[in-house]
């Protein structure tokens, strides 16, 4: 009998329950089983401890704890890397894959981050320093593929993980380095892999890793027994009875490490069903408490040779600032929980973006642009270092610039409302702009028809016009779902780096002070505009969410002006910080009219409005109003009437073809400037 055949005999008889000398073999084991499993998500290479945050080796410290004596496996629901910390950038992650493989990680799912420096980098560098396993049950068309979920024996019971990332990553990562590779429903992806797990009985209990920021437990089939989520940032624990009486758990642990998922699991081998399941999140501060003072040394180890080699560096400091700026906040006033938000900070970088590109290259952009995802720490005044310059934008772009019309800027603006869902973890994200860009919106209308006006350095922007827009090559590569950036079929190879590029504006302008007012301004009528009639206007995003001073908004519309408080009361994802209602009056008749909104703090931005049967008088007045019948009287209501009459210039002109001394008579008439301009107008 050959070796293998003898193999496959044994396992026959172990189970019919004999051995090969007749006697009995242990029956499977009845008794309920427990295991634990602890998860991070959204690490983004944060493995250093500082006061708020545990680090690497503090994390590895409450692994056991959390554990509490029974079998544990460690895993992530992704982004372990990319828009890391300093310490790990700046040496390419390889500290944070080190300090995870020495932390024992056994597999986790791609985030969108993952895939930041393109997947030849994922499947390759990261994939060879990583112990641990990637999944990817949604993604498709990539080469080598991603596993989709992996099966691992705790303590005799089968349990898989199944990893997918959310499916907004195409507009996440430069296109450039995901040619070719999609990303499905991560839900959908999820439920089809455990459904086929458990019909097939490859596992008992099935884990979804799924990096996507928002989730409920009926968005998962009942093959699901635990999902730990990420990508939002955000802290959830619940643990639900499902109608069969199953038990589900659904946890997401913060980032940065602040947060360790911590699931506890009873699973009864008899009826192959989770008896019991608590849920929840090992907060920072417990962490800190428990093993602050005793991390790992085999990760701390790791921690300090990164810390060392970034060091040097790190702490130069490479400018003073005299002044703060701030990322978004939600009314958790926390800087950068709201990227739906206008902020000092992005538009700092935009300003600096153009500038910058406009000294370094052959071109002068027109505006400059930043993406509020691209913006990770704020920028506080005093001795700033690389370090910390490095930390507010650290993803290491290039900066780029492209030609757009004005169409497509205005597509542009409307792409950052991206779901009109309140629910949805982002459903805006906030554009920087340089600060000669400003614009109106009503979020009350339907998208693409959102953005109402448009001015650069105050001139209305033309819808058929071009101009050069400034920014990173993600974002004008169609980063972000702003895919209208990505019109521009191909981009200037400028060589500037995103960070250096800021510290080299910082430097040349250390006293650079934050965007006194708002880039743009919600304008909601309560009805169309029509001549004589009272008209309510709400307005919104008339404050900064932090430190911004305005107290009250001016509206005015021809000869009437309102003034109003603001409720300065903070609003969560949306950019509407900052709110007044006004009545104002229409007027009949004036110059074209304009909508005027002017805060205390700054913002002064003009609106063109249609009014319903309004006139349009130009103003012929040149300033005396002693009603005497002066030559300067005669000579404004001349150019009033040729500002009327146009065609008056071309008869003038082919008057004095003819007789140019009558012509001249009459110009000798007028006073001196308005006979000057009219012979330039009739080429005398």
């Amino acid at each position: 009998m050959s070796s293998s055949a003898f193999k496959r005999t044994v396992a026959a008889l172990a189970l019919s329950g004999l051995t090969l000398a007749g006697q009995p073999v242990a029956h499977a084991q009845t008794a309920p089983v427990k295991f634990n499993i602890a998860g991070i998500t959204d690490f983004h290479g944060h493995i250093e401890t500082t006061d708020s945050e545990p680090g690497a080796a503090v994390l590895a410290c409450m692994l056991p704890v959390a554990a509490g004596g029974a079998e544990q496996i460690f895993v992530s629901s992704g982004d372990n890397i990319g828009g890391s910390a300093f310490t790990s950038a700046l040496l390419d992650d390889e500290p944070t894959i080190k300090a995870l493989n020495a932390m024992g990680l056994d597999v986790a799912a791609v985030g969108n981050h993952e895939f930041d420096a393109g997947y030849a980098d994922l499947s390759g560098r990261v994939a060879d320093l990583a112990d641990f396993e990637y999944l990817g049950a949604n993604v498709k068309g990539e080469s080598p593929e991603l596993a989709e979920y992996v099966v691992r024996d705790i303590n005799g019971v089968k349990v898989a993980f199944v990893g997918s990332v959310t499916a907004t990553t195409a507009d996440k990562v430069a296109p450039s380095g995901i040619a070719g590779i999609t990303f499905e429903d991560p839900y959908a992806s999820t439920n089809a892999a455990a459904d086929k797990i458990k019909s097939s009985g490859e596992a008992d209990v099935v884990v979804a890793l799924i990096h996507e920021g928002y989730s409920t437990p009926e968005m998962f089939s009942n093959n699901v027994d635990i999902a730990m989520g990420g990508d939002s940032h955000q802290i959830a624990s619940e643990v639900v009875e499902r109608a069969d009486g199953s038990k589900f758990a659904l946890v997401q642990a913060d980032h940065y490490g602040k947060g360790l998922a911590d699931l506890d699991i009873t699973f009864d081998p008899t009826t192959k069903k989770i008896t019991d399941i608590t849920a929840g999140v090992i907060g920072a501060e417990a962490m800190l408490t428990q093993c602050g003072a005793t991390p790992v040394p085999a990760v701390q180890s790791i921690v300090d040779e990164a810390k060392a080699a970034a060091d040097a560096k790190g702490n130069e400091t490479v400018v003073t600032l005299a002044n703060n700026f701030y990322r978004g906040a939600n009314t958790d006033e926390q800087p950068g929980s709201n990227r739906g938000t206008e902020s000092t900070l992005s538009n700092l970088i935009a300003e600096a973006t153009k500038q910058y590109v406009g000294q370094n290259t052959s071109v002068q952009p027109d505006l400059g642009v930043m993406n509020a995802g691209g913006v990770r720490d704020d920028l506080l005044a005093g001795d700033v270092t690389y370090a910390e310059a490095f930390a507010v934008q650290p993803f290491g772009n290039e900066l780029t610039y492209g030609t757009y019309t004005g169409a497509e800027l205005k597509q542009v603006l409307e792409q950052q409302w991206k779901d009109n869902d309140p629910e949805a973890s982002r459903p805006v994200l906030h554009l920087g702009w340089s600060d000669n860009f400003e614009y109106t919106f009503d979020a009350t209308k339907p998208w693409g028809e959102r953005v109402t006006s448009m001015s650069i350095d105050g001139v209305p922007v033309d819808m058929n016009k071009t101009y050069v827009v400034a920014g990173s090559t993600f974002l004008l590569d169609g980063g972000d779902g702003f895919t209208a950036f990505k019109n521009v079929e191909t981009f200037p190879n400028t060589g500037i780096m995103d960070v250096d590029a800021f510290i080299g504006y910082l430097k040349a302008n250390p006293n650079v002070e934050p965007r006194g007012g708002q880039s743009n301004v919600g304008v909601t009528f309560d009805q169309p505009l029509v001549a004589g009639q009272t008209v309510k206007i709400d307005l919104s995003s008339l404050i900064y969410t932090i430190g911004d001073t305005a107290t009250t908004v001016t509206v005015s519309l021809g000869d009437q002006t309102v003034t109003a408080n603001i409720d300065k009361t903070l609003v969560d994802k949306l950019p509407t910080a900052g709110q007044a209602v006004v009545e104002l009056a229409v007027p009949s008749q004036g110059p074209t009219p304009v909508l005027n909104i002017t805060t205390d703090a700054g913002t002064d931005i003009d609106m063109p409005v249609e009014i319903e049967g309004y006139t349009i008088v130009e103003d012929a007045d040149n300033g005396n109003d002693n009603g005497s019948s002066s030559g300067s009287s005669i000579g404004g209501g001349l150019l009033a009437v040729l500002g009327i009459f146009g065609a008056l210039g071309l008869a003038l002109h082919s008057l004095a073809q003819m007789n140019p001394n009558i012509v001249g008579s009459l110009l000798a008439l007028l006073p001196a400037p308005l006979r000057a301009q009219l012979e330039a107008h009739i080429g005398k």
